[in-house]
């Protein structure tokens, strides 16, 4: 869905002129809550408390009298957005959203469910996989009122009343299900290579025939040996690509190392003045949290990490290759810790 950027404007600037303060002495029960604060928030979202909100909605069964709070009224005359609320400040836990839930399976033509305490909204669909006729326990969407940024804003203009097209929200949500299997999915892939996953190795490998002895021994050869041997290239590419900032386990190691042998020679030395940096492209091991003041710096390429000191580069074979460059890290470390 394409972001309106009228309509985020319009709720940016409304929200602006909100007023926050005060909430929880004045929101002390749900039903002040849900007049002072989720009411009218619900009207800068586009909803008129006469038009387009219905309250005390019959959500009960058998001999059950039970009301849900507000159903929101997108097109024609019944609600399609069912909504529960709380006290403002109320932890909402899977019991609130349980009975959000069983109110949402007793409301007729309801697509969607929503809890909240006012500043916290849980937005919950059903999950078309499971063939329920109920919300799935993982909400699509959690809006926090207690940061508002341009994520939240744009996020709220899918629900404004002038902009809510509750057949693609359903169809995100979906989306949103589907790929919260993925974990699972890739460790059962990675325990039990499937043929076509032991293909596709086969290929990058620029293999010339499958045999049945090859295919063997490469799904023999998919384990968290390999796995975690392939990490650090993973890792590295991210890094690289991602534009983020991965601090791995190897190179904690060779810091903790590092430290150690410095600390071990040099007595009297506060551990804390020594401290690490990463950065984008070397992990910076530092004094005084002073850049300038570098000890050491740890860079990756594939899967070889190696200590750069003074501009020297040294490839890091295990522990041992730190005790070698003792003499070089304490010569450094001198300039600044003593």
């Amino acid at each position: 869905m394409p972001v309106n950027k009228q309509i985020v404007n319009a709720i940016r600037k409304s929200l602006s002129k909100f007023d926050f303060s005060k909430l929880e002495e004045k929101c002390t029960n749900e039903a002040q809550t849900r007049f002072i604060l989720i009411e009218p928030l619900l009207e800068i979202l586009g909803y008129s408390r006469i038009d387009d909100m219905t309250t005390e909605i019959n959500a009960g069964w058998g001999k059950k009298n039970d009301k849900a709070d507000i159903g929101l009224i997108i097109n024609g005359k019944t609600p399609e957005i069912i909504i529960e609320c709380k006290k403002f400040g109320k932890k909402l836990t899977d019991k609130e959203a349980s009975q959000l839930n069983n109110y949402f399976i007793n409301t007729k033509n309801t697509k969607c469910g929503i809890l909240t305490n006012g500043i916290e909204w849980r937005v919950y669909f059903p999950n078309d996989s499971t063939k329920e006729d109920k919300l799935y326990e993982v909400p699509y969407l959690v809006l926090d009122f207690n940061s508002i940024n341009d994520e939240l804003l744009e996020t709220l203009s899918k629900f404004h009343k002038n902009n809510i097209d509750i057949k693609e929200l359903y169809s995100e949500a979906q989306d949103f299900y589907f790929l919260e299997g993925f974990s699972d999915a890739l460790a059962h892939e990675l325990s039990d290579p499937s043929d076509d996953f032991i293909k596709a190795i086969f290929n990058r490998m620029e293999g010339k025939r499958m045999t049945d002895q090859i295919k063997a021994k490469l799904k023999n050869l998919i384990n968290s040996t390999t796995i975690q041997n392939a990490l650090p290239f993973i890792l590295e590419n991210e890094a690289k690509n991602g534009n983020i900032i991965i601090t791995t386990f190897e190179e904690l190691k060779i810091y903790h190392a590092i430290k150690t042998t410095i600390l071990s020679s040099l007595k009297k030395i506060d551990a804390e003045r020594i401290s690490y940096r990463d950065q984008k492209n070397s992990f910076n091991i530092i004094v005084d949290a002073n850049n300038k003041k570098l000890i050491a710096k740890i860079t990756s390429q594939r899967n070889k990490y190696f200590i750069e000191i003074n501009g020297t580069k040294y490839e890091f074979n295990g522990i041992e290759s730190v005790v070698v460059l003792k003499k070089q890290l304490l010569e450094i470390s001198q300039q600044y810790l003593v």
